[in-house]
Order: structure tokens, then sequence, then C-alpha cells
């Protein structure tokens, strides 16, 4: 089931509750009704929140080039497999695109890579 058939489904029980709620009259019934409708905006509170996105075509190349986050800062494994500090390479080395956005997206870029907060940034196509 998708994600909008879920949705649609706890849409129609809320309304179906508070028809129910409305024909009966009854307390026990009002409150099964606000307590699914209190459940429903919760998930929409969470639902529109701000979301760290990264390109997938960055992602791609961050995995590519073997990108890591250590206590030295941003890190670059090279073809010889030695971790060199990012400052450090030469930006030859690296894809133009991939140096941008480091540079205006540090933080996001550091929390992509990072394992700790990686499933906060969702890949998204673009």
């Amino acid at each position: 089931m998708s994600e909008l058939e879920k949705a649609k489904q706890e849409v129609e029980q809320v309304c179906f509750a508070y028809d129910k709620a409305g024909d009966t009259g009854d307390i026990k019934d009002w409150k099964d009704f606000y307590d699914l409708e209190n459940k429903l905006i919760e998930k929409v509170k969470i639902a529109n929140q701000p979301q760290l996105t990264i390109p997938k075509s960055i992602a791609d190349e961050l995995e590519k080039y073997d990108f890591e986050l250590t206590s030295k800062g941003l890190m670059y494994r090279n073809i010889g497999g030695t971790l060199v500090e990012f400052s450090r390479v030469t930006y030859d080395e690296i894809p133009q695109l991939i140096v941008q956005t480091i540079a205006g997206n540090y933080r996001i870029v550091f929390a992509y890579l990072n394992p700790l907060t990686r499933d906060l940034v969702k890949v998204v196509e673009g």
C-alpha cells in the first residue's frame, strides 16, 4: 500500500469517527474522534518539517570519490587508498561539481557523510 493510500485511509477514519460522534452525541465517540484527529495532526506536522536534501548526482559523486568525515574534517581517499585532507586536494583531482557543492553546502554534505546524521539527509533526483 502506498503512502498516499495510507494517508487517505487515515483521513477517512477521522471523517467516519466525526460522523459517528455527530450522530450519537456520545462523549466516548467524540473522544475517539479527537484521538484520531490529534494523531493525524501530529503526522502532518512531522511530514511538513523542513528536511535536508542532497541531489542524487552529488551523493553518487561523493560515494564514487570516497569522501569521509573524520575528526580531522572532510577527507578524501586518493587512488592509493590514503586519506588526504580535502583542503589539500588539488581541484583538478575532483570534479568541479563536487568542489562547488561542498563549498556551497558543506553542512549538508557533512551531514550526509556522517554516519550518525546520514539518515536525516534525503537524496532527491535532480
